[in-house]
């Protein structure tokens, strides 16, 4: 009754899903949405994993579908939003409780160009190297790391990271 297939399947997704959660909660903003989506995109990774398994790269295929379903949901936010205007109703506001240095990361994070934003989240929270974040993203490695390498000039002139170039900002997204 087991398949084999499908068992490389649940530990895969047992593997990925912390970090997809915390890296869609850090670009959203928002944990539970986070946790939707995520989850959504685990099913989808489920639905074709005879296709997945056989990829080179399936944690990056993982993120770029979690980010495009983030995308998706940025979108309806903002047509929300703009209903919400329209109709004179306050819009809903979810923010990641934490410590005040977490809500520092999270908001500078936030205050990133949505690319950089994302480029940081998949290197750095999610942990895929250059190669990983270009599949994920979509876009080639020197994009990466150009969007990379913006993101954090902003994010040290915000004051966070160190002044040492070689240090990544890894653990102050993970705070």
């Amino acid at each position: 009754m087991d398949d084999p297939g499908r068992d490389g399947c649940i530990e895969f997704c047992r593997r990925e899903r912390p970090r997809l959660v915390g890296s869609l909660a850090l670009y959203l903003g928002d944990a539970g949405v986070a946790e939707e989506l995520a989850q959504e995109a685990l099913v989808r990774v489920w639905e074709r994993w005879d296709r997945v398994a056989l990829m080179e790269r399936p944690d990056a295929w993982l993120h770029r579908t979690a980010l495009n379903l983030a995308r998706s949901w940025f979108q309806r936010r903002a047509a929300e939003r703009r209903a919400h205007q329209r109709a004179g109703a306050p819009a809903e506001s979810s923010l990641l409780p934490d410590t005040p240095a977490a809500v520092a990361v999270r908001a500078a994070v936030a205050g990133l160009a949505p690319r950089q934003r994302a480029a940081v989240v998949a290197r750095f929270y999610a942990g895929l190297d250059v190669a990983g974040a270009a599949v994920a993203l979509g876009c080639s490695e020197g994009t990466v790391k150009a969007l990379t390498h913006q993101a954090i000039t902003r994010l040290r002139a915000a004051g966070l990271g160190h002044a040492d170039e070689t240090d990544e900002p890894e653990e102050a997204l993970r705070a």
